[in-house]
């Protein structure tokens, strides 16, 4: 039996290693609202390992990447977005959509909201992580179309 045990072990290791590569490099770099100029101090930044909103002087950097994996979407879907999802071990405050309404080079940002309801321990420390970022109304592109600018357009 525990012969039988190791492959499957073994498998799951390297796919788990796969997954923890990070958001994929053709998802890197600068994104701002899809209206606004390459330079607009409204943008985030992702990297591999992270997002970083920033708006003139405000910046707020969000760990614990995750990549969406198929189960995210319906069976069957065969489309060509992409979810990234942050502070995965945590309150996860902003999931990214890549190729967002399956329009290539297109994403959308979602920032957690608070949520209502009966004062569990989990809703109390959801609710204060969520409270604490104020990611909406510091980074005001909550649902707003973004494109990725490239190195030379600044």
């Amino acid at each position: 039996m525990t012969r039988c045990m190791l492959p499957l072990l073994l498998s799951l290791a390297i796919a788990s290693t796969a997954a923890a590569g990070g958001v994929p490099a053709t998802f890197h770099g600068t994104w701002v609202a899809a209206k606004s100029a390459c330079d607009s101090p409204l943008r985030l930044t992702v990297a591999a390992d992270r997002v970083t909103l920033a708006n003139s002087g405000d910046r707020e950097s969000l760990g614990g990447i995750e990549m969406a994996g198929p189960g995210y979407f319906p069976p069957g879907y065969a489309g060509i977005m992409a979810v990234l999802i942050t502070e995965f071990d945590g309150q996860q405050p902003a999931t990214m959509t890549f190729n967002a309404n399956e329009k290539k080079g297109a994403a959308l940002i979602e920032f957690a909201p608070l949520m209502p309801g009966k004062a569990t321990p989990q809703l109390t420390a959801y609710n204060a992580r969520i409270g604490k970022l104020g990611l909406a109304k510091r980074f005001p592109i909550d649902k707003v179309a973004l494109k990725r600018c490239t190195a030379t357009a600044g």
